[in-house]
């Protein structure tokens, strides 16, 4: 059930070394199921945006993972005056997104952008699971929420998440401007995400109460 954050949002930045999210890259490609056919599965930013080319695009629903903004930015789309909740893959449910086939050419300068972007900071943990597609089972790369990052807030009451997110600005912008996106990204690709979108219909209440 929402309860009261998992932790306050934090006073500094987590920052890993070249050195360390390399080693992490390289163990988590080392454990994927099938390393001859590598697919990421998009339940965020990476849908609209991906910064690379894939081979295949598939809308799919991702198995025992679900949607959540349940870790603190502090960053790209919050600050510390001004923190905000990040995206995240979490334990339970099922979660509808995209899916995306990494080329074969070039795929070790696209992985280690993928993880320069997702893993400067270790707020995921890089997990394959089984997605469901139109046309068989894959198995994908999802990024789950680190629990034991300081920056894991947990699954907060659907009105708080609203409030700090209406109010959070970043280096790349609102939290808020973050939250449209993706409810227009799911939207163009068909997918209904009930939660997400009244999240998001609370947001825009808490912005006009406020204009």
């Amino acid at each position: 059930m929402p309860n009261d954050p998992v932790n306050p949002p934090p006073t500094s930045f987590v920052e890993w070394s070249d050195e360390k999210r390399t080693a992490n890259l390289h163990e988590t490609i080392a454990a994927s199921p099938d390393p001859n056919s590598l697919w990421v599965f998009a339940a965020g930013s990476l849908i609209w945006d991906p910064r690379f080319e894939p081979t295949e695009t598939r809308t799919a629903t991702l198995l025992a993972y679900r949607r959540a903004f349940s870790f603190w930015t502090i960053r790209a789309r919050g600050s510390f005056e001004r923190p905000g909740l990040g995206l995240a893959l979490e334990p339970g449910g099922t979660c509808a997104g995209v899916v995306f086939r990494l080329p074969e050419a070039g795929r070790e300068e696209i992985l280690d952008a993928l993880w320069r972007r997702e893993m400067s900071g270790g707020v995921y943990v890089p997990t394959w699971a089984e997605a469901d597609t139109d046309v068989g089972k894959v198995w994908a790369l999802g990024f789950v929420a680190n629990r034991g990052h300081q920056n894991y807030a947990g699954q907060l009451p659907v009105e708080i998440s609203a409030r700090i997110i209406a109010t959070a600005l970043g280096t790349r912008g609102t939290c808020h401007e973050y939250l449209s996106l993706l409810v227009d990204a799911l939207e163009d690709h068909g997918i209904e995400d009930h939660e997400t979108f009244d999240l998001h219909q609370r947001v825009q209440r808490e912005l006009k109460a406020v204009t």
